[in-house]
Order: structure tokens, then sequence, then C-alpha cells
């Protein structure tokens, strides 16, 4: 049926172009002869008119003008008029000088392709001004959209907007911080002014939504927003919604949903774009076998998705959760083209798995992601936290030595820095294994990469506050002080990606994480964007800080020499003085202090390995003690 009515539909317009083009033809004799042309011309005129329509017909169908779609007619369309018609009268003009026709009127050879233009143009316009006629004729009962940024990205939105059939938003007006566009018209809606206009345009427009259009450095300018929004008082509920950029669709197509989306914490985080080398990211995983371990978590699941872009021969998943694992290995695999999936169920501390995996696959690139993170549950179980996120690292990098793995990447903290939980010391102590492998190998280079918080990682502050959010609150706060870094799962791995292609061995590179965000200002965007007012319809308790958490948390410890390594957004902590290296002797001590039921020895021996430990008492709370917040 969809295929008829396409026929028809075109056959309908190769007509329409017909009758145009001699109706055309017609009037320029009626034009250059005041409309009583003689009957020598009005001969000329019968004896050519079929030459002329064949010959426009042609050069539209050439020029793909009846392939278009007229409802989007555009510049381009009318940009291919002018070339069928400029090449048709080339024929044409041939024709007439052939057929010798007795006194034929110059001047209507330079009237009628004009003319044709006009009608032939217009017909295609007309439809699209009439879809934009129908749009702005439904609008009383249609949402109102106020558009931030009367850009490319805007205007595409509000060309979006007219053009779909099913439409349901009316475009009040833009805004714009470039004050030479205030007063002008994009398709006939007004550019209101900037950001300062916003509580005004919002309150005079009874705005719904607004949607930010702008593509690059969106946080500060969202974040000012939101500020103006929020002190005009207005009681109104008004919608923020962004728009994906063109980097964001292509990279991240698969998963994520197209057009208008609801303004997340990442577009609050003020971060500029990543710079990534693909070309090297390409040479170091294309053709080879990777590992990840924890590949079912956060990190892990989003390193297994962008080193499949890369063409690795074989991908290993080795992950203890089993749901997670099938999860990431179905999803992986609905998107990898050549590349071998291959799910490895088990326990990095696992000595014989591990064994078998370096035995049987032989990866060449290993990224360690696997961990105990959640910093109050460490604080109960400092032995499991040790087992898994120190000695496993340790078990892992002599495994990989001895079966001559490249490259060995363990994925740390900023929590690592002068920890003062168990979690952030077992962290510093997998980079103290990594940096003592390092020194003793020659095959495999290692390296660990520091970072700090990952927006909506599991069991992460964001999810929890959403969860509180959600239930009506209280949203439970450690300080009203306390600040984290933030930044995107998907800009962290590009940023580990890259500096696992810079690594000579033995390197701790740290991420450029921007500015730490209060914690407080992160809740209350939240509750904001949720169309709600802090302390109005959603209070906020502050708890006081869990056990093992900081105020604040830092990237570099004093110790630490900073340097350029010549990426924007990465650098490298280089220890100096004692203790930045773990021997294999104090590892296997603290093997056996693991063994004890008792955990205090083996926080002593932390403290002693890391002076810089400043562990809490351990109150043996239970996990239904510890409060049910986050800083």
């Amino acid at each position: 049926m969809k295929a008829a009515l396409k026929k028809h539909r075109n056959w309908f317009v190769f007509s329409a172009d017909a009758v145009a083009v001699a109706v055309s033809f017609w009037l320029a004799f009626q034009l250059r002869f005041d409309f009583h042309p003689p009957e020598l011309q009005f001969s000329n005129f019968l004896q050519t008119v079929l030459i002329v329509i064949a010959a426009r017909l042609a050069a539209f169908y050439y020029f793909g003008l009846y392939k278009g779609i007229w409802r989007y007619a555009s510049i381009n369309d009318l940009t291919s008029v002018f070339k069928a018609i400029a090449v048709s009268q080339v024929f044409i003009l041939a024709a007439i000088l052939f057929l010798k026709h007795a006194n034929f009127s110059r001047a209507v050879i330079l009237i009628d392709p004009i003319l044709t233009i006009v009608l032939v143009g217009g017909i295609r316009f007309f439809i699209r001004a009439t879809r934009e006629m129908r749009y702005k004729g439904n609008t009383a009962e249609l949402p109102k959209v106020l558009i931030f940024g009367a850009g490319d990205l805007g205007e595409s939105i509000l060309r979006g907007i007219k053009r779909d059939r099913g439409n349901k938003y009316y475009v009040v007006g833009f805004l714009d911080d470039n004050h030479e566009k205030w007063g002008h018209n994009i398709h006939g809606t007004p550019i209101l002014g900037g950001r300062s206009a916003l509580a005004r345009v919002i309150a005079k427009y009874s705005v719904d939504e607004v949607i930010i259009a702008v593509n690059h450095s969106r946080g500060k300018l969202i974040g000012d927003l939101i500020a103006l929004y929020k002190d005009s008082l207005l009681l109104k509920k008004v919608q923020f919604k962004t728009v994906p950029t063109l980097s964001e669709s292509l990279a991240y197509s698969s998963r994520s949903g197209k057009g208008l989306r609801k303004i997340e914490l990442s577009d609050l985080l003020n971060r500029k774009p990543v710079q990534t080398d693909m070309a090297a990211v390409t040479r170091l995983v294309a053709g080879k076998t990777v590992l990840v371990t924890g590949a079912g978590g956060t990190i892990g699941a989003e390193l297994c998705r962008q080193i499949l872009k890369f063409r690795p021969k074989t991908l290993l998943l080795l992950e203890n959760h089993n749901t997670a694992l099938f999860y990431i290995e179905k999803e992986l695999l609905e998107l990898s083209e050549s590349t071998e999936i291959v799910p490895l169920a088990g326990d990095i501390k696992d000595r014989s798995l591990l064994g078998n995996i370096f035995k049987t696959y032989k990866p060449a690139l290993v990224f360690h992601a696997a961990a105990h993170k959640h910093v109050p549950l460490m604080e109960t179980n400092p032995q499991e936290a040790v087992k898994n996120n120190t000695l496993a690292t340790q078990l892992l990098a002599e495994t990989a030595a001895a079966y001559g793995a490249e490259r060995v990447l363990f994925i740390s903290t900023d929590k690592a820095v002068r920890p003062s939980s168990v979690m952030g010391a077992t962290k510093r102590l997998g980079e103290m294994i990594l940096t003592a492998m390092s020194a003793s190998s020659t095959a495999t280079k290692f390296m660990a990469v520091r970072f700090g918080n990952v927006l909506g990682s599991s069991g992460s502050v964001v999810n929890i506050f959403k969860e509180q959010i959600a239930n009506g609150g209280p949203v439970t706060v450690t300080h009203p002080e306390a600040t984290r870094y933030f930044m995107t799962t998907q800009e962290a791995v590009q940023l580990i990606l890259q500096a696992c292609t810079m690594a000579a061995g033995g390197e701790i590179f740290v991420l450029n994480m921007g500015e730490p965000v209060k914690v407080l200002d992160l809740v209350k965007n939240m509750i904001l964007l949720g169309g709600l007012e802090p302390d109005r319809d959603i209070a906020i308790r502050f708890t006081g800080l869990r056990p093992g958490e900081k105020m604040h948390e830092e990237l570099f410890r004093p110790e630490d020499v900073r340097k350029d390594t010549g990426h924007p957004d990465i650098f490298m902590a280089v220890p100096e003085g004692q203790g930045s290296a773990l021997t294999k002797e104090q590892v296997v001590e603290m093997g056996h202090l693991c063994e004890a039921a008792d955990p205090a020895p083996l926080l002593r021996k932390i403290k002693e390995l890391i002076p810089a430990y400043t562990s809490l008492p351990n109150d043996k709370k239970t996990l239904s003690q510890i409060p049910d917040s986050i800083g």
C-alpha cells in the first residue's frame, strides 16, 4: 500500500512539474508581448513547448528532484532546481537554433528559466509552508517550550518540532547569550534575550519546558539556568531538558535514546569533551586478546564496550557475579562483529583459575577493575578488603608477568591518597604492588590509574540520592561542606585506555577530575531537576561522616611529584622516598594476618605500610546500624 502511494505521489510531482514548466514558458511569451503575442510567436510556442517540457523534466530527474521528500524541501533542493534549469536551458537553446524558428524572441529565452525557478521551487516550498501553518494552527493545548541556544543545534530542534506530524510542543522562542541575535527570528520564532531573561520569559509565556541546545561546556550554563529559575520563586514546575550532542549520539547510539532527554547530572559537571587518540588505542588493542576483571561492574562493563570498538581478537570477561556476567556477555555479543567474547565465571582470588586463563588464552592486555569498593562496608570487613583489593592484585600481576602479558592496568581511586578508609588503604597497597612489580619485570608493563567518583555506578551516591528523592525524602547528606570529585563512566574509561597507550611501566596516572563538587549542591540540583524544591518538597538531613569517609578527597599525595603527560586530562603521580613499593614478604605477611578473626593486627600492619593511613576505630557496627547516607 505504501509503495503504491509513493508511486502515485511521484507521478503527481512529475505531472505538477510538467504543468509548471508549460505555464512558465507560456507566461514568458505573454510577458514579453504584453499579453498580446503575435500569431508567429504563438506558433513558436506551440512548436517548442514539448521540447522545453521534455528537457526540463529530464534534467529534473537527472539531478534527483524526484528522490527528495517535499515536506523537507531545503536550500539544497533549490540549488538542484537551479542546476537542472541551467543544464536544460543549454539543450533548449540548441534545439531552437537547430529548428531555426523565425524571429524567436531572445527575451522569452531569458524570462522563461526565471519563471520556471519560481514555479517549480514554489511548489516544493508551498508544501513545507503548509506544514508549518498546521504547526502554528494547533498550539493552544500544546506544552510551551523555550529553547536556549539559537545556533545550529537549536534551529534543528525547532525544525524537527515543526516537521513532526505528531507534534507535541509549541516553541515560544529562543534565548541566547549572543546579544547580537536578540530581536531576530529563526523560522518565524523570536530570540527573546539571554539567560538573564529566563524567569521573565517563563512567567510571560507560561513555559512548560526549557530545552538546552548547546554543544559544549553545558555544565556551568545549566547550573546558572537552574539557579536563575530557582531564585525567581516561580511556583510553576518547569522541566529542563537537553539534546545529545553529535559526539554523544555517534559514540553511544546503541545504548542511548534519541532526541530530547531530561538533564542529567553529567550535564552539570562543566567538563570539556575528552580528547582521545583513537589511532594509538587501536594500535594497542586491535587483534589482541584482552582480559577485563570485574567485567560486570560499572567500570569493567564500560571498558568492555569501548575496547570492543577497537576490534580485539578475543575479549575475556572475568566476573564472580553470574547475573552481571550474563548481561554484559549478552550485550557484547549483540555488538560484536568479529571479536570472540569469552565469559569467565570466577573469583580473582582463585590462583588455579587465573593460571588456567593465562595458560589457555594468553591475554596480552589486562585491565584490573575487580574490587570491593564500598567504603563503610569494608570498614567492617577489612580482611576481605585486603584479600580482594590487595592480595588478588598481587596474584594477578604475578600471573600476568609469568605468562608474558604486555600490559597490566590497575584501576585505583582518589581514596588511596592519604587513606582514611580500609578500602582506600587496600587500593594504595595495590598501587604499591604495581610499582614493585614494574621494578622487577622487563617484559610486562605495570601501571595504575587513579580517579574519583563515577556518576551512576552501582551503589553510588547518585543512585542512593535518586532513590531517596523518588521515595519523597528525606535525602541524607553526611556534611554540608563535604566535596567529591565526579566524572562520567564513559570519559573515565576513555582516559583509562588513553593512559594505557602512554605507559612505559610503573606509572600512577591521575585523571583530571576538574573541580570538586559540593555534595549538598549536587543533591539540591537533583531535586530541582526532578521539578521539586529543596527543603520544601524534599527535606535534606545531615547525618555526619560515616566510618572511613573524608570531608574532602585528594588526587595527589604530598609525597607525589605531579608530572604532565602531554595530555590535558592525564597526569602522572611520581612517588618519592621510601615506602612507595610493596615487597613480596610484606604481601605474604598480610595474607597470614587476613586469616585471623581479629582484624586489629592487620590494621596495624596497614598503618605500618602506609603511615598516612588514619584508621578510625572499628566499633564493629552491623550493616543495619550504618546510616543510609552518603557523602
